[in-house]
């Protein structure tokens, strides 16, 4: 990363609580969308950066918009909600979801030299006083990742994964939800001296796996049933839209005091992962010590404070490609 890159991640991050590991998971996945706009610059597509992007193809493999917004891979059983309302428990909804994959047919295997392609549209608060000028509508935005990045499997980076690693760790998950929770925990540790709670963390990881492609049916499955069994999760009893217009089922973390829910958005059919948001659950002002030119800037309950809508992806041969 060079000095104007770090100058970005200030900037950006410049309201931000003080990071810990788990919480530059979905830090650096904005900050990467962020950048995308208007910019030629490659960020490192790391854990913390959650950045799917990568390339498109000859022999593409892809579930594209209208899969991820209700076809679905070959095999799911597609299960209709006869209205807006989200019937059952959190546990229920994801069991559902869930069973409905492990009917599904698995993506074939990528291989290395090939690419992961991303599409999506996402929103962040952008910068703070906010200008007086017209702020844009979202665009999509295209990325592309090397499937087997050699910079990531050199035994030398951490928490950095190539997408070949984190589909391989993902194929090795066990069936008990709590046993996943601690291997994810192992995976994506979030350091000595987090402020957040351990429901909190295991969102924070959670998160970025659900953003693994091509993700099998089967580890999706356990993902899901994992998800259910962190402390605090919730489904909103009735579908949200979202950033692509799109009605999904929202399933968030919400514990006392949190300020912030983070919710990873489903489609209500396929079940496959459509996305994520922070929605502020409480109204509260950010703070900028040291900067005195910078005012307090206010959040109120209801606030989308980031989304992502996940449009299309899938698997080719060169970057540049699209499926």
């Amino acid at each position: 990363m060079n000095v104007d890159e770090m100058k970005d991640v200030r900037e950006f991050r410049a309201g931000a609580p003080k990071p810990d590991r788990a919480r530059l998971a979905e830090g650096r996945d904005r900050l990467s969308s962020a950048a995308g706009r208007g910019r030629g610059r490659r960020l490192r597509a790391d854990w913390r950066f959650a950045a799917v992007g990568a390339a498109a193809a000859l022999t593409a493999v892809a579930v594209l918009a209208s899969g991820l917004g209700g076809g679905g891979h070959s095999g799911a059983e597609r299960t209709v909600p006869a209205t807006r309302t989200v019937p059952g428990s959190v546990k229920e909804v994801l069991e559902r979801a869930a069973s409905t994959l492990e009917r599904a047919d698995p993506p074939p295997t990528p291989h290395a030299g090939q690419w992961v392609y991303e599409k999506k549209l996402s929103t962040t608060p952008g910068m703070w006083p906010k200008s007086k000028a017209a702020q844009p509508e979202p665009e999509p935005q295209e990325h592309w990742v090397r499937y087997a990045d050699p910079r990531f499997e050199n035994g030398k980076e951490g928490d950095d994964r190539s997408m070949r690693e984190r589909l391989r760790f993902l194929d090795e998950l066990p069936d008990d939800p709590a046993a996943v929770l601690k291997k994810v925990r192992a995976y994506y540790p979030s350091g000595k001296g987090s402020p957040e709670s351990e429901g909190e963390q295991d969102m924070s990881a959670l998160r970025v796996l659900f953003k693994s492609q091509p993700i099998p049916p089967q580890a999706l499955a356990k993902l899901y049933r994992a998800l259910a069994a962190v402390p605090g999760v919730e489904v909103t009893d009735h579908l949200v839209r979202d950033l692509a217009g799109r009605d999904v089922l929202a399933v968030g973390h919400d514990v006392k005091g949190q300020k912030v829910r983070r919710e990873i958005l489903i489609d209500p059919h396929t079940y496959q992962y459509l996305g994520d948001r922070w929605i502020v659950v409480k109204d509260y002002k950010d703070s900028f010590p040291g900067a005195d030119d910078t005012p307090d800037r206010p959040w109120k309950a209801g606030d989308l404070m980031f989304q992502n809508a996940l449009l299309a992806t899938g698997i080719v041969d060169h970057k540049g490609d699209r499926p």
